[in-house]
């Protein structure tokens, strides 16, 4: 087959203006780093001023004065760049195009406008949760979230209200929780150990202390006076907040306190905003609905879609340095995805045939990275090279064959497996993505582990290439048994690959069966690039079971 590297290439203009939706710390951040690369940038922050939704995201993201000082000089320099373009009290309330060439709807209010932008960057903030429900409690006077403590403790009068008083902190037990949420708890405690005869209490259950000086801070309450209990299940808390006992299993007795203030954790959850991003971004989501699928091939900052970025808490929890970090790469990928407006792409990446196309829209409903829109002027499917990723699933679905990849289209796949048909009995061909099982076939092949004499490797750029056309095809010219073999489940670079094909190789074997014949002869399994010895051991496993089964009749 071809190589689409090794084709010819064409040039295509596409926009340089990027859109940042979120003016947080994370949103404000990229901003700059963006700017000071010499683009222009369009700020969208939903609230009527920059900092995003949380308004005091000092005490939220554990930040000291130093860095919150930081943070305001940032917001005041990104306002005074004439390179960035400020909207507050601004949603994205439409998106169009491809990547490269996408066209945003902003609206304020009544006002709409519309901007053309090459590249999106979406940087929304989390919000916190109280957690105060998982232990039978309502937040009152005595009961408070640990964003009313910040509240309470940013307060002139702190000193004098928790001086001599007992202040308990649950932590834990209510969610596995995270090192932003241990950071925020104890500087909450280092402020209130601070205080003149205030006595703090933290009950926890995993103390989450991987981050970045967390184990220090830990130590330093400690040694101020904080006491840890870490124990396995949860304490027992009274209704109204005034006694929390908990069994210790030194002394073997119920150990009763009886604070002044019960202090309760947070979930940090992702914007309520992202669902709605998601949807009009056409990015996937996580099961915690963080614009980020946990997938292996997604690193930090990239989405299913070329051009679009994720940033901080739009992607997952993450503390202030790794905020920055994202802020950092992004403002990189985007150069490298913008350059100066100018990008060379491979000709003939992916080739829709008119004649053919009957506008069912199949492609443009299956493509994992929204890399096809629709010509209305012309009434037909547009594949953009840029936004393409040529994972072929939309060639392998369209059910007119109209759409060809380059360096894999049908004729050159099917040309690859009948042309090698002529080896060892029994022959078996199997269909490997160059993701994944294509690499763990070589690796082996060349480490010299068993594998069949009449195997012939089939190299596609997904799965979800394989068609049914192809399995059929192989089994009636020759082919004994025919393997579909691709992505672990969650590690498909093209997301939903694995999942087509696996779809096809049922669809297969229904087909043989209602033919007469075995569907033993057609199997689908997943591997992962590193596992050349399970490879050897599943080909050598078919092998043995077409030997039972004896030749395909379907070639006699």
């Amino acid at each position: 087959m071809t190589d689409i590297k090794q084709t010819d290439m064409e040039e295509i203009a596409i926009a340089t203006d990027v859109l940042v939706i979120g003016g947080g710390l994370a949103g404000v951040r990229t901003a700059a780093e963006i700017a000071g690369l010499g683009y222009k940038v369009v700020l969208a922050e939903k609230s009527e001023r920059l900092g995003g939704s949380q308004q005091n995201p000092g005490p939220l993201f554990g930040l000291g004065a130093e860095e919150q000082k930081t943070f305001a000089d940032l917001v005041q320099a990104v306002s005074a760049d004439a390179r960035v373009d400020v909207l507050t009290g601004t949603r994205v309330a439409a998106f169009a195009g491809v990547s490269g060439d996408f066209t945003v709807t902003l609206a304020s209010g009544a006002d709409v406008r519309q901007q053309k932008v090459g590249a999106v960057v979406v940087a929304t903030d989390f919000t916190p949760s109280p957690l105060n429900a998982a232990y039978g409690l309502s937040l009152s006077e005595q009961v408070v979230s640990q964003s009313q403590l910040d509240a309470l403790l940013a307060d002139q009068a702190a000193p004098s209200r928790f001086g001599g008083k007992v202040v308990a902190f649950l932590v834990g037990f209510g969610q596995e929780g995270n090192p932003l949420v241990m950071k925020r708890v104890m500087e909450s405690v280092a402020a209130l150990t601070a205080i003149e005869d205030c006595t703090v209490y933290v009950y926890v259950n995993n103390i989450k202390v991987a981050a970045d000086n967390l184990e220090k801070l830990y130590r330093e309450g400690r040694d101020k006076g904080a006491i840890y209990f870490k124990l396995s299940e949860k304490p027992q808390v009274s209704p109204d907040g005034g006694a929390i006992v908990y069994r210790d299993l030194v002394v073997r007795q119920d150990i009763e306190l009886n604070p002044d203030l019960i202090v309760v954790e947070e979930a940090l959850m992702a914007d309520a905003e992202n669902g709605q991003l998601a949807e009009l971004l056409r990015v996937d989501r996580d099961a915690w609905n963080f614009l980020q699928s946990d997938n292996v091939h997604r690193f930090p900052i990239q989405t299913n879609r070329e051009g679009v970025f994720v940033v901080g808490a739009s992607r997952a929890i993450q503390d202030l340095p790794a905020v920055w970090t994202d802020a950092e790469n992004t403002a990189l990928a985007v150069k490298g995805f913008l350059g100066d407006g100018i990008k060379r792409v491979p000709k003939g990446k992916a080739v829709v045939d008119n004649g053919k196309c009957t506008f069912c829209l199949t492609c443009y409903r299956c493509c994992p990275h929204g890399a096809i829109h629709w010509e209305a002027a012309n009434n037909k499917a547009v594949i953009s090279p840029v936004a393409c990723q040529t994972c072929g699933i939309c060639a392998s679905e369209c059910p007119m064959d109209a759409i060809q990849i380059g360096g894999f289209s049908d004729a050159e796949i099917k040309a690859e497996f009948l042309g090698n048909l002529a080896g060892g009995d029994p022959r078996i061909v199997a269909f490997c993505c160059q993701n994944s099982a294509l690499e763990a076939g070589q690796m082996a092949a060349e480490f010299k582990m068993a594998l069949p004499a009449g195997l012939q490797m089939v190299k596609v750029p997904c799965a979800g290439k394989v068609d049914l056309d192809y399995i059929l095809t192989a089994l009636a010219e020759g082919a004994d048994g025919v393997l579909v073999l691709t992505c672990h489940e969650g590690n498909c670079k093209s997301e939903r690959g694995n999942t087509y094909a696996g779809w096809r190789v049922e669809d297969a074997q229904r087909m043989l069966l209602e033919a007469g014949y075995e569907k033993d002869r057609l199997r689908f399994a997943t591997l992962a690039s590193n596992m050349g010895k399970e490879f050897s051991n599943l080909l050598l496993d078919m092998e043995a079971r077409i030997k039972e089964l004896g030749l395909s009749p379907m070639k006699n």
